[in-house]
């Protein structure tokens, strides 16, 4: 689980990446479009977003689990804000320190390769049939 949970992150940090390089391209090409105005809306959007992945965090965490408050969830929901706007070019909001050391080994490269690995979790074989003609 934790190995698919590293993928997923690893995954969803390249979409990241491929998008602030896109980010990066229009403003080299078109600096015009990147105005004070831009900028504003940005960062309101970025506080929004930090407010709606609050209120999930309190109605998932509730009073919070060992090692998780949903204080601290919350100053690293502003960290990571800070991270991107910071990424964007535009100024931190927030200030925040990461609550959570944990995360700091998030999307670290692995040391072997998807390929390379024996795959114990599928040696359990499937019974009955398979019909890939089906509706999901």
């Amino acid at each position: 689980m934790a190995a698919g949970t590293n993928w997923v992150f690893r995954d969803e940090s390249c979409h990241m990446n491929f998008a602030l390089e896109v980010v990066n391209t229009v403003r080299a090409e078109e600096p015009e479009l990147f105005d004070a105005e831009l900028s504003q809306q940005v960062t309101t959007m970025i506080r929004e977003a930090v407010d709606c992945e609050y209120q999930f965090a309190e109605d998932l965490l509730g009073q919070g689990v060992p090692g998780m408050s949903v204080a601290d969830t919350r100053r690293y929901l502003e960290f990571v804000a800070d991270q991107r706007l910071t990424q964007l070019g535009l100024p931190k909001q927030f200030g925040s320190k990461n609550p959570f050391s944990f995360m700091e080994l998030q999307d670290v490269q692995e040391l072997t390769n998807f390929f390379e690995r024996t795959v114990a979790s599928y040696q359990v074989g499937v019974e009955g049939d398979v019909a890939f003609d089906e509706d999901f």
